[in-house]
């Protein structure tokens, strides 16, 4: 080729001059582009090009900063659509000219704008890429959020005086419902429809799409509605696929495959007509580096987002140690584990005191219990709230026959708990060993039934994991503890999930920060299970402890954790009775 055309070339040379700026991934796809600029077979034609870029001028923003203004693209919005609407090539069998490129993927960290980017191509397929028929379809895991194009669309559509012409609005596109009573765009000229859809879509009758969007692919876990689509186009001339994501949590859906895959044709290895632009920090960058940032947020030098917005952000993730993998992910498109170390030691540690039998003889408590693993450490927690506190006493079990073995493999010294230098007989006698291979939950119930017979305890609410904890809990209701039957009862199960220990892991984090808990200095087994626990964060910052990676023993947390999360159910009772 001659020349390299315009918009190739403004970004190619952006790109060169500011390499800092960019990271590995996008310096490979221009290397790509440049070999397709040398190609025989594969050459560029402008046209579609320009009647984007037109198409695009007819609209307007209808909200934020921009309300008002024309939409122009930038210049890596151009660059996309030189890439994947210039490139074309002659197909054989079709005997005819079609696009080169037949999907788009398009990784870009949050507040880019890439939804609204998509909805004026999802158009431009839809009303002025000369497909009969056309389906255009905006998918996305949640019909809510393949709603985000779609609306966008409708949006764009009435922001046009082109589109929409006042004297006759509904001259070229109108709404409508389908047989399935969701709405679509449909265009007359062409009987064309836009139409946003979910995992479900792939049932529709005579799917025949033209071209797809597929909006957070990282959220989408089964990959059959990818599948079905992907292998729907096949009547179609020139179809189109378009997949739109910041990075994510979940690693078991499509995410990881089409990342793979961008990867192949980056590198040369494949040679599948894909499109991929990847905005993010390269695997070497500190994420604490405010110069890398860009690599993931293009639009930065615009403010898109801003950097104001970014450091609020980052600094919420040095605060919450639990919205960093969100913030490494969302901000920064670096693939992050869903796990992060979620107590601080030195805060844990302000927490310790010598305890004393008048923290507990006498009052009101709640318990927890942790019986998930009888053949490994288990433990049975009293929380004692009095004096804006929450006084902690435990109880640790392990079985005699896994005594030894478990102290090699934990690297703990867990016989000396037996007896330590504490000056209450409870934490004096922090473990019991438990005779044969196995915790007898009935010596976890004689703790609780001691508490209470000579202490005097009385227990309001005890929680356990309601996978474990059954055969228990008959085992309490006949020492006096009987099971929660609405308001009534002592025993209850706590669901070991993000929707029911989100909210408590949270507070309790803050409650150590804050120094409202205490626990004897002499209870190294609490300290040592608090700081080895890790958070499992979902996609909307909702934490539960994860005992798979985190770095020893949690026994001793999450029975704390039950514990809170009795109080809660009669903190009330306690501010009245027990202030």
């Amino acid at each position: 080729m001659a020349s390299t055309p315009e918009f190739i070339y403004n970004w190619h040379q952006y790109v060169k001059r500011e390499p800092k700026k960019h990271g590995n991934d996008i310096k490979a796809l221009m290397r790509l582009v440049e070999r397709l600029l040398r190609s025989k077979v594969v050459y560029y034609d402008p046209t579609d090009v320009e009647a984007f870029i037109e198409f695009c001028s007819f609209m307007k923003h209808r909200e934020g900063r921009w309300a008002g203004d024309s939409f122009e693209l930038t210049i890596e919005q151009k660059y996309v659509i030189a890439c994947v609407f210039g490139f074309k090539m002659y197909d054989q069998e079709l005997q005819m000219e079609v696009r080169y490129f037949r999907e788009l993927v398009l990784f870009v960290a949050r507040k880019w704008g890439k939804s609204f980017f998509i909805s004026a191509m999802a158009l431009f397929l839809l009303m002025a890429d000369g497909e009969p028929a056309a389906q255009v379809w905006c998918l996305a895991t949640m019909k809510a959020q393949a709603g985000i194009v779609y609306d966008n669309a409708k949006s764009f559509l009435l922001t046009s005086d082109v589109l929409t012409p006042s004297e006759d609005p509904k001259r070229y596109w109108r709404t409508k419902r389908d047989k399935d009573n969701s709405e679509l765009i449909f265009f007359k000229p062409t009987n064309s429809y836009l139409k946003a859809g979910s995992k479900n879509s792939n049932s529709q009758d005579g799917l025949n799409p033209h071209a797809y969007v597929i909006d957070e692919c990282h959220a989408i876990t089964q990959r059959n509605t990818y599948d079905v689509f992907s292998s729907a186009v096949g009547a179609r001339t020139q179809p189109l696929g378009v997949i739109i994501s910041t990075f994510g949590f979940i690693r078991e859906g499509i995410f990881d495959s089409v990342l793979e895959r961008c990867q192949k044709v980056l590198s040369g290895q494949s040679k599948e007509r894909m499109f991929p632009m990847i905005f993010r920090i390269d695997d070497d960058d500190d994420p604490s580096d405010r110069s890398c940032w860009i690599k993931a947020n293009p639009g930065m030098d615009e403010a898109r987002p801003t950097m104001s917005y970014l450091e609020g952000e980052y600094q919420k993730a040095l605060e919450d140690p639990a919205q960093m993998p969100s913030f490494l992910a969302k901000h920064l498109n670096r693939a992050s584990g869903t796990s992060v170390i979620y107590f601080d030691l030195h805060e844990v540690n302000k927490c310790v005191d010598d305890m004393s039998l008048n923290m507990i003889q006498d009052l009101y408590a709640v318990g927890g219990v942790d019986l998930a693993e009888t053949t490994d450490l288990c433990c049975a927690t009293a929380l004692v709230p009095f004096g804006g506190k929450l006084h902690v006493f435990q109880k640790y079990f392990i079985a005699r026959q896994r005594l030894e073995t478990n102290s090699k493999a934990d690297k703990m010294a867990y016989e000396s708990f037996c007896s330590t230098n504490a000056t209450d007989p409870l934490n004096k006698e922090l473990l019991h060993i438990c005779e044969g291979s196995m915790v007898r939950k009935t010596d976890v119930t004689a703790w609780y039934r001691e508490l209470a017979e000579t202490y005097g305890v009385t227990f309001w609410k005890i929680g356990y994991d309601r996978w474990h904890g059954g055969d228990w809990a008959d085992d309490m209701e006949t020492s006096g503890f009987p099971k929660e039957d609405g308001d009534k009862g002592v025993t209850f199960p706590v669901a070991q999930g993000a929707r029911s220990l989100s909210t408590p892991m949270k507070e309790t984090r803050s409650l150590f920060k804050d120094g409202s808990i205490v626990f004897d200095r002499h209870n190294g087994l609490f300290r040592w299970c608090v700081t080895n626990t890790s958070g499992r964060i979902d996609v909307n910052n909702n934490v539960q402890p994860d005992k798979a990676r985190s770095r020893g023993r949690i026994d001793g947390y999450v029975s704390f954790l039950m514990a809170y999360v009795a109080y809660l159910k009669v903190r009330d009772q306690f501010e009245l009775y027990q202030p």
